[in-house]
């Protein structure tokens, strides 16, 4: 890791710290207001992370075992809040404005080692640094942040490894690499399958030494994410909690798919009217070209392997996920880890194809339509920042920090200043209980999703129970009001401007 470090490296990437620099910059400005977003799964996450610090182990605000997700991410968190404590939420934004320069800084080493022009380096951190779709991320207490980087990691040090002539040090890093990406996200398996799949394919390396390489490889890469299955499927019965078939069919997640695409591509207005299309059309691209990439002897870099692999590797995982398990619909913080990738195996083909055109007219031609294409992006990409910028700076990032929850609920400072309510001995409900133990630090059971019809025969039989119901939280998973009310009577204990507090007790 030194080396990546090192005053040579430095000097040949200013370019690369500079952009570094630009996007933690944007990370720090549009948290300005109140921090990092906080949705759900960052209440899973952070509330893990107390549990860590308060001895008791990887258990979530509900006190059930935390197996939604992986551990690592929490166990980072808990790092952090045991060093900063009561500061944690004032210092995490900066955190992750270093994981985005991190991740920019590596790119652009990317970028430099594989021979490209100054300008095309400069353009692609340029987009890289402007990103919406990454700045969407890195705002946010999502895992995604750390595993971004790790994916960046991983390509990085797999190229190494595989220009190495397949040494074993690198080999155990990146192994290394692929084992802390799967524990930190389930599709970190993504990872694992990219760095499997290009040892078995390699043409270098005899088919001894290449199951030998693999099986070390396998072994490492696999063994945190098969522990934390091991750990799941004791404590709970499943491997990653309860989690029900698929509703939503192949073509339809293709289109969501391809709707986050054309957010990413220029004139985006546009092209969005063909999602499906556009999809279709990436995903056979991204086929042909990993296809040729090891149809050809020889190549320039790994860093070409690798890059176009894991981006499409990771796409069939999230589209046979969303497909197979229901699953959020397929969107931009989803896809958001193959974004990079994805960049990277275009650059190197643009380069490839200036080298290619001889023509003066053409190369004049090709040089127009870079240049229209790029422009557009920059400009939609700093029109987008500008207007998040705007929407921040008013009341927050969208979530339970912003100024709707955190400051001007009427229900949570409530819940705040009678704390009373939580040692009453009566079982806390609610609509958004990720809410409660964020704005008020306390727990709170969620409302049982119809769906389970276990939770909600154990919420009926109750004798009696406090619900915590909010207005502007909308899960149309858990039960609705008229249909707790169908079984309980429901005594107002406190009416608020944005939701009421009820006493149930069974008809």
């Amino acid at each position: 890791m030194t080396k990546l470090f090192h005053l040579k490296l430095l000097k040949t990437n200013i370019d690369s710290l500079f952009a570094a620099l630009v996007g933690s910059l944007l990370v720090v400005l549009l948290t300005k207001h109140s921090g990092l977003g906080i949705s759900p799964d960052s209440i899973y996450y952070l509330s893990t992370a107390d549990s860590i610090i308060a001895g008791k182990g990887f258990y979530q605000f509900d006190g059930k075992p935390f197996v939604m997700f992986p551990v690592c991410y929490p166990i980072l968190l808990s790092i952090i809040k045991g060093i900063f404590g009561s500061s944690f939420l004032k210092v995490v934004p900066f955190f992750n404005a270093i994981l985005f320069g991190l991740t920019i800084f590596i790119a652009g080493n990317i970028l430099e080692k594989t021979n490209h022009s100054k300008w095309l380096k400069w353009v692609v951190l340029a987009i890289i640094s402007l990103s919406p779709s990454l700045l969407e991320v890195y705002t946010m207490l999502w895992s995604e942040t750390l595993f971004i980087t790790q994916v960046v990691l991983f390509i990085y040090f797999g190229n190494i490894y595989f220009e190495k002539k397949y040494n074993y040090k690198y080999l155990i890093i990146m192994a290394i690499i692929a084992a802390i990406a799967a524990d930190t996200r389930l599709a970190g398996v993504a990872v694992i399958a990219t760095g499997g799949l290009l040892i078995l394919m390699s043409q270098d390396l005899k088919w001894k030494k290449k199951l030998l390489h693999a099986f070390i490889y396998g072994a490492i890469s696999i063994s945190l994410f098969v522990l934390n299955l091991i750990r799941n499927a004791l404590l709970t019965q499943t491997l990653t909690g309860n989690r029900q078939k698929g509703v939503t069919p192949f073509l339809e997640n293709l289109k969501y798919y391809g709707l986050v695409l054309t957010n990413w591509l220029p004139f985006s207005k546009w092209v969005s009217f063909f999602p499906t299309a556009i999809a279709f059309l990436f995903l056979a691209i991204v086929m042909v070209v990993f296809v040729v990439r090891f149809l050809k002897s020889k190549e320039q870099h790994a860093y070409e392997k690798l890059a176009v692999s894991f981006t499409l590797m990771y796409s069939i995982f999230m589209l046979a996920v969303a497909t197979i398990s229901r699953f959020e619909t397929i969107n931009n913080r989803l896809l958001a880890p193959f974004y990079i990738p994805c960049l990277l195996t275009l650059s190197f083909y643009i380069a490839s194809f200036f080298k290619i055109v001889k023509s003066q007219t053409y190369k004049i031609a090709l040089i127009g339509v870079s240049t229209l294409l790029v422009t557009t992006t920059i400009f939609q990409y700093a029109d987008t920042d500008r207007a998040t910028f705007l929407e921040n700076s008013e009341g927050g990032i969208g979530g339970y920090s912003d100024d709707d929850w955190f400051i001007s609920s009427g229900v949570l400072n409530y819940l705040k200043t009678n704390p009373s309510m939580f040692v009453s001995g009566k079982t806390i409900y609610s609509n958004a209980a990720h809410a409660v133990y964020f704005g008020a630090n306390q727990p709170a059971q969620i409302l049982p999703e119809r769906k389970y019809s276990n939770l909600v025969n154990d919420f009926n039989s109750s004798p009696t129970q406090i619900l915590i119901w909010f207005n502007n939280e909308d899960n149309p998973e858990v039960l609705t009001l008229q249909e707790v009310a169908s079984t309980k009577n429901l005594q107002i204990i406190g009416k608020f401007n944005d939701g009421v507090i009820y006493q149930c007790t069974s008809k």
